[in-house]
């Protein structure tokens, strides 16, 4: 048999698989329609900004600038402390306070280092705001004076606002995109080696006739199901250390690299609950896979992981909010750069975990069908 035989042989027995099919060619569209949808436009499409003014008007031309943004939502705070717990916690990408004197007394900002997009964005707005302010005040000032410095051998001095009156603060200094990457990537490392492999080891022994042999043993499905969900996540968390290592190697600012270790081992036990479910569903291996990678491509990439999710439409960000991925990310950033666990993070991961591990192992009683 030669291999233009073979090859024809594969591509008939592909074709005449609907489910093959169906994969093949919805996956690239669903993908890239996707990707088109959230990412067009880079610019973030919501960010919460607290203020706290003190101030006694000096900082009017900011904060028009900031209400007239429609990307832009103010949240009024009542002290300096609940503007940086909303930053700390996430609810606000900056905090900007207008302290008394201003701008003699320069300004606070006070920004979420994971949410770089979004912290840039409010920064660059603040400071053009008042770079047109002092333009415009020097203007004023050169254009009223003008008929006196003409007739003066000696130009006095014009006084201009403050050019740059602001402290700009976080919570972590000298951050860079490297830094903010390397918890998402710790995660997704963990996690999708996790449900990748699962289904394709779970259709395998299907196809192989290993699970025959599981089955007629003395042994429950609970069990199988059990043991796989156990040894795939281990295996997870290895591969989520190495990256926690090898980061820190090269230099990587990590508050504590045990909570983010723990956050990769709960994202890694998540998706092999998920992979176990895609893996009852699918029925064959092929399809296993590209069934898991057409619903995991689109997961990821609406993570936040690589992008924040403030850069997204409304749809996006809404789907956000029902995919776990985003909650790894979230939670992982927040152990690795700010120190903490956020608890609605990982109630929300444990949710998950086992509504994918109930749901995998009453439909892993499928398999029983193909043997």
């Amino acid at each position: 048999m030669s291999w233009r035989a073979i090859a024809a042989r594969d591509l008939k027995a592909w074709v005449k698989d609907r489910r093959r099919m169906t994969v093949t060619f919805t996956m690239p569209v669903i993908v890239m329609i996707m990707m088109y949808g959230a990412f067009y436009d880079v610019n973030p499409t919501s960010v919460n900004v607290a203020i706290l003014r003190h101030d006694s008007g000096s900082g009017d031309p900011i904060v028009d600038q900031l209400k007239r943004d429609h990307r832009v939502h103010l949240i009024h705070v009542k002290s300096v402390r609940e503007g940086r717990d909303l930053v700390r916690r996430g609810s606000a990408s900056v905090f900007l306070y207008l302290p008394s004197g201003f701008p003699d007394r320069k300004a606070e900002v006070y920004y979420d280092p994971t949410d770089p997009m979004g912290s840039r964005y409010v920064l660059s707005k603040i400071q053009r705001a008042w770079a047109k302010h002092v333009a415009s005040s020097l203007k004023s000032s050169m254009k009223r004076l003008a008929p006196v410095l003409r007739m003066m051998p000696v130009r006095p001095a014009v006084h201009a606002p403050r050019f740059n009156p602001f402290h700009v603060r976080t919570p972590v200094k000298g951050l860079k995109y490297f830094d903010y990457l390397i918890p998402g990537l710790a995660v997704m490392t963990a996690a999708m080696g996790s449900i990748f492999g699962l289904g394709r080891l779970m259709m395998e022994e299907i196809e192989l006739g290993v699970s025959y042999a599981l089955f007629a043993a003395p042994i429950r499905a609970r069990d199988v199901v059990i043991g796989r969900f156990v040894n795939m996540t281990v295996w997870g968390c290895v591969r989520c250390a190495i990256i926690v290592l090898v980061a820190l190697a090269l230099g990587a600012k990590i508050l504590h690299p045990i909570l983010l270790f723990l956050v990769g081992a709960l994202s890694a036990a998540t998706m092999v609950g998920l992979g176990l479910l895609m893996a009852s569903l699918a029925g064959r291996s092929e399809v296993a896979e590209m069934a898991t990678g057409t619903v995991t491509i689109p997961m990821m990439f609406l993570s936040g992981i690589f992008m924040p999710i403030s850069v997204m439409p409304g749809w996006a960000r809404a789907l956000a909010t029902i995919n776990p991925m985003y909650y790894m990310g979230d939670a992982a950033r927040k152990a690795a750069l700010l120190g903490y666990l956020d608890p609605v993070d990982l109630l929300v991961l444990l949710g998950f975990m086992v509504g994918f591990l109930a749901a995998g192992s009453v439909l892993y009683d499928r398999v029983r069908e193909y043997l």
